[in-house]
């Protein structure tokens, strides 16, 4: 009779877990990415009283008899899937609609997992958690290595922007200030003799380079006996010599885009830029951050008082490149944009997130944190939006998972089980009593 108190009591003790465990749920109903834990049961061994017996020639076999002795937690699973999209207008509050976890990094310099994407901007410009672990930009769109350099924006920059010393080899198609059509080119000049010479120029396709469309004007120049040339130089095309161009039998737009049809030296077809952190906040050259929002691949757009705007892109060989946007609404982008002063190069601006094999492994910590479990296997880092990694949503955050019904049925369904439990203990007591009183 004793077996049957013990027998009870794991009934009690894994009921009063499992409210334990839904009092969790519960207390987090409006915790931000909350994952919902659930309890299992399984039985304990039992007591065997008879193996069975198998049937023979004479006789019929036997089943086993056995007397089980309870109860215990099978496990306590989390349930991953996505919380629904909380909108609060804010830049800065993302939520992953999809796979994957923020990488965030404490003073220490280790690194946590998180679906809590309630970001900051603190005092130096580092992009910042609520309770102030540093976010992680990724180094590539896939990869099985973390990146070990954080979100930090310049708060204070300085923008240098000049005219492309190597513009001659760029391709027409990238010209950054240009969009230069093919055709031709009507102008005249003056022959050898004086007199005046018509001339064609051809402007070749976007996969030449401007040196290409120089030289052909210069050949064309040369053949008609003219003197004048054209010359490429700083982000410019220029000509010298006695030029005078025609409306008429000109099919590019050429004239138009560098403007030489009013000068003889062009615009900037193509800038460069160096950027570099400004140490001075007093510095009158200094442009200073005026707001970031986050797009849809987890990117950072930082927008700065001058209008000027800093993100970051991938290009074609799936490498992430820096993207600088002038007032002027001029877009320099990749081996154009130099940088120089820690909070730019020791930054990205594309926000890592991972994922693992077993993410149930994970081992979940407070500040809605979660760390390295032995069970989790493999973990894969990249880009939201890239390989198996969900997209951003941004202006709000994710909603806790619990599902308050579903708890409160468990938590009728577990005080239920106590009770009954609690019926068994009494009567197992009530009758050892009676047995007690046996031969008095």
């Amino acid at each position: 009779m004793s077996q049957a108190l013990h027998t009870s009591s794991t009934g009690i003790n894994v009921g009063q877990s499992q409210i334990n465990v839904i009092a969790h749920n519960v207390a987090n109903i409006n915790t931000v990415a909350y994952k919902t834990a659930n309890m299992t049961f399984e039985t304990l061994y039992s007591n065997n009283l008879s193996y069975g017996s198998a049937a023979t020639k004479d006789g019929g076999g036997t089943n086993p008899k056995q007397i089980g002795l309870g109860v215990k937690i099978s496990g306590i699973t989390r349930n991953f899937d996505p919380g629904t999209f909380v909108s609060t207008g804010r830049d800065l509050d993302t939520m992953i609609s999809g796979t994957g976890f923020f990488v965030v990094q404490d003073a220490d310099k280790h690194q946590y997992f998180t679906r809590d994407g309630v970001f900051n901007v603190d005092s130096a410009g580092n992009l910042v958690t609520q309770n102030g672990m540093k976010v992680m930009g990724a180094k590539s769109i896939y990869s099985n290595a973390g990146s070990d350099k954080t979100v930090k924006i310049p708060k204070n920059m300085l923008a240098v922007v000049q005219g492309d010393p190597n513009i001659a080899s760029k391709k027409i198609s990238e010209l950054n200030n240009a969009s230069i059509t093919q055709g031709k080119v009507s102008a005249t000049v003056k022959d050898s003799s004086g007199s005046d010479v018509t001339v064609s120029l051809d402007v070749p396709d976007g996969n030449s380079t401007v040196q290409t469309l120089v030289d052909n004007f210069n050949s064309a120049l040369s053949a008609a006996g003219s003197s004048a040339s054209f010359s490429v130089a700083d982000g410019k095309i220029s000509y010298s010599g006695d030029i005078t161009f025609n409306s008429e039998g000109t099919t590019s737009n050429f004239l138009a885009e560098t403007g030489l049809g009013n000068s003889s030296t062009s615009n900037n077809l193509n800038e460069t830029v160096k950027l570099q952190d400004m140490i001075n906040y007093n510095d009158k050259n200094a442009i200073s951050l005026n707001n970031v929002a986050i797009d849809e691949n987890g990117i950072l757009i930082a927008t700065y008082n001058d209008g000027s705007v800093l993100t970051q892109y991938v290009d074609d060989s799936q490498a992430i490149q820096w993207k600088y946007t002038t007032p002027e609404g001029v877009t320099i982008t990749g081996s154009d944009v130099t940088a120089e002063g820690s909070a730019i190069t020791n930054s990205n601006f594309a926000l890592e997130l991972a994922t693992m094999v077993n993410q149930e492994g994970l081992v979940s910590l407070n500040n809605n944190l979660w760390e390295w479990g032995p069970d989790v296997g493999e973990i894969y880092y990249g880009m939201a939006g890239e390989m198996a990694f969900g997209s951003i949503e941004s202006g709000g955050y994710e909603e806790s998972n619990v599902d308050i019904a579903h708890e409160l049925s468990n938590m009728i369904s577990a005080q239920r089980m106590i009770q009954m439990n609690s019926r068994v203990f009494s009567t197992a007591s009530s009758v050892m009593e009676i047995l007690s009183y046996l031969g008095q």
